[in-house]
């Protein structure tokens, strides 16, 4: 990828640093949905110290990715359609806005990491960890483009419980599909097609739409 990570950012606070690693784990399921765990538990997880990881377990439990539990710790909230569907009805407009707007602001440079990003998308042919590495690749870099931190905020936990419904059925998951879709996104955006790109956001929610309509209750 063209210079897509070439931004130089301050280095996260601990408490930042914390929420990264137990979001991730939460995602990759490593965490599993419905599952207990201690406060313990995850400080020995992240390597990290008790106050940092009370902040990360407060945020995470705000997205509704952990639930407190009195006396008895956290559970890792499981996965319901009911919830699925929500969540992508709340995302779809965040991520129209951030495409709209990172079609009309996008520097040169940055329309070149959308390509190339599309680019990559276009030989991930079947490598579900690859599909969800330009994922949020290309999520980062639409938010960076885009410029509204207000949408960006509100849209990350969104696409982390997207992600974490990914990994829990990627033995059913048609990638050609999703490709498709996110590629053509990524393109759009670097043509500074707005109202195509829009449109390619709502064909890339259809994906995971189509995948939660028909599920029942998991984890």
């Amino acid at each position: 990828m063209s210079g897509a990570g070439a931004t130089t950012t301050a280095p996260a606070s601990l408490a930042e640093q914390a929420y990264r690693i137990l979001e991730q784990k939460i995602v990759t399921l490593e965490l599993p949905p419905g599952g207990l765990v201690s406060e313990g538990q995850l400080i020995a997880l992240s390597g990290l110290g008790r106050t940092p990881v009370r902040e990360a377990m407060q945020r995470l439990a705000q997205q509704d990715l952990f639930q407190v539990l009195p006396r008895k710790g956290l559970l890792v909230t499981p996965v319901s359609q009911s919830a699925m569907l929500h969540i992508l009805e709340a995302r779809k407009p965040l991520e129209r806005v951030i495409v709209y707007r990172a079609a009309l602001n996008a520097r040169d440079e940055q329309r070149g990491d959308l390509s190339a990003i599309a680019r990559d998308l276009a030989v991930a042919h079947d490598n579900f960890e690859a599909y969800l590495r330009l994922e949020s690749d290309l999520a980062r870099l639409l938010d960076r483009c885009a410029g509204n931190p207000f949408a960006s905020a509100a849209v990350a936990p969104l696409r982390s419980h997207c992600r974490r419904f990914w990994y829990l059925h990627r033995q059913r998951v048609q990638l050609s599909d999703a490709i498709s879709a996110l590629s053509k996104l990524a393109r759009l955006v670097a043509r500074r097609d707005f109202n195509g790109a829009q449109k390619a956001v709502d064909g890339m929610i259809t994906v995971i739409e189509r995948l939660a309509a028909g599920a029942d209750r998991f984890g």
